[in-house]
């Protein structure tokens, strides 16, 4: 599976997750944004606001990528995608590492940290 491969395939199951779990799937942008590049072009007409873009992206992406993990537990070529992104230098294998240290309760330990601790001390 190629990097590329690996992004398409998490996209889609996040957006799949979205729409499955919020009946609002990902804007064109959002997919985009999620894939590092101008992906996707579907000409699809928006008529508000993608909900998914406001707030902390970053954290609603890591929850929908946890359900589409959860909806995709039966497809190894899922959980090899999220192997192959959770330590690339990108947004995505940041959620792929978020979603994952979250299911590890690695973030829990984190944001009970005092936070000069979580800096290192700066």
């Amino acid at each position: 599976m190629t990097p590329d491969e690996a992004r398409e395939l998490l996209v889609e199951g996040i957006n799949y997750a979205a729409y499955r779990e919020t009946e609002s799937s990902l804007d064109d942008s959002d997919k985009n944004r999620l894939f590092g590049s101008e992906h996707y072009k579907s000409r699809r007409v928006t008529v508000r606001s993608s909900p998914w873009a406001e707030g902390d992206f970053e954290e609603k992406m890591a929850i929908l990528l946890r359900w589409a993990c959860e909806l995709n537990r039966s497809v190894p070529a899922f959980e090899e995608a999220q192997r192959l992104l959770q330590n690339e230098n990108s947004l995505l294998g940041s959620i792929t590492w978020r979603a994952q240290a979250h299911d590890h309760g690695i973030m829990t330990m984190i944001e009970r940290m005092p936070s000069h601790e979580k800096d290192g001390g700066r």
